[in-house]
């Protein structure tokens, strides 16, 4: 049953009044100038505002420098007037909401074509380099393709070439390709799906864990060197974008409300959850969810009728065979 997810942070950000701004937890990788990134994507305001340490009266300023953010509560004020005695702010969180990711059950299939392309190194998970059996490895999507038309718009506005954006079209509508997928262990697997850690191609490709309980990886540097085919090689735009909603679901606010569908049951009993807007779109987003697989059958169907190489309109989509 949907729920609320107490993930731990040790990093809080408030306006004056105590309302939570975001949070995270540190383990000692975020600098201030990361920070202040993802502050930049996180907040909806056109007012420029400073991070103070404790209340409005304190005179420590936190710019975005390379240092590290330390543990504690912060406050955001106004940088509007001259003296340290700045004025409360109000800050509006952006609305944009962090999306569900669909988790392959392919897993044969997906490192079978990963093995033909790509290295051996690849026989090991991409976060931790542990080395492990194909049973013990899955394959994680950066993006999920269940929802076609919203990825299209979050990676089409990246300034590419038209042969990237070409590949990403494919890539969304196109199932288990190659720049879309990393191996895991089926632990982190399931932590990648729920955006709890993320690799910033912004920052050296860093992998960044958003709440606790990733301190074995937290830190760590993915690599891709060894991935020779730049054809294979996980896109920089789908790294980001999911970046991008680890930050919505777990940095922004107070972290986001923690949907379970595991378990396969929907009680929608509850008006009071799902009445409200997000339990509508969480609705809509599971149940479309489900028809994936049988959609997904349909267009490759389709696409075998046109032939290797042919494109096909559909709501909108085009879909490249790759």
């Amino acid at each position: 049953m949907p729920g609320h997810v107490a993930n731990q942070r040790n990093v809080v950000f408030r306006d004056y009044h105590g309302l939570a701004l975001a949070g995270f937890y540190q383990y000692g990788t975020v600098t201030w100038h990361a920070l202040f990134r993802w502050l930049s994507l996180l907040f909806d305001t056109s007012h420029s505002w400073i991070i103070v340490m404790g209340d409005r009266f304190h005179s420590q300023q936190y710019l975005p420098t390379d240092a590290l953010v330390m543990p504690g509560r912060y406050t955001l004020l106004d940088s509007g007037m001259l003296s340290f005695d700045w004025s409360p702010i109000e800050i509006k969180l952006t609305s944009a909401h962090a999306r569900r990711l669909h988790l392959s059950s392919t897993r044969a299939k997906a490192i079978g074509n990963m093995n033909r392309f790509r290295s051996g190194k690849d026989k090991q998970c991409a976060m931790s380099a542990q080395e492990l059996c194909w049973c013990g490895l899955q394959a994680a999507h950066m993006d999920s393709w269940t929802h076609p038309k919203e990825v299209r718009v979050a990676v089409m506005p990246l300034s590419r070439p038209r042969s990237d954006v070409s590949r990403m079209q494919g890539i969304v509508d196109r199932s288990s390709p190659l720049p879309n997928m990393l191996l895991l262990r089926e632990d982190l697997h399931s932590a990648w799906g729920e955006y709890e850690f993320g690799v910033d191609p912004d920052d050296g490709y860093r992998i960044t864990a958003f709440v606790s309980g990733h301190d074995t990886i937290a830190g760590r540097v993915l690599r891709l060197d060894h991935i020779v085919d730049p054809t294979t090689r996980p896109l920089d735009q789908l790294l980001r974008d999911h970046f991008l909603q680890g930050l919505l679901k777990h940095v922004k606010g107070s972290g986001e409300r923690h949907w379970d569908f595991r378990s396969g049951a929907l009680d929608l009993s509850d008006g009071a959850l799902w009445g409200t807007g997000e339990g509508k779109e969480r609705l809509e987003v599971e149940l479309e969810h489900r028809l994936f697989d049988h959609r997904s059958k349909q267009q490759q169907q389709r696409v075998s009728e046109f032939g290797s190489g042919c494109e096909e309109r559909e709501s909108g989509v085009v879909i490249f065979s790759l």
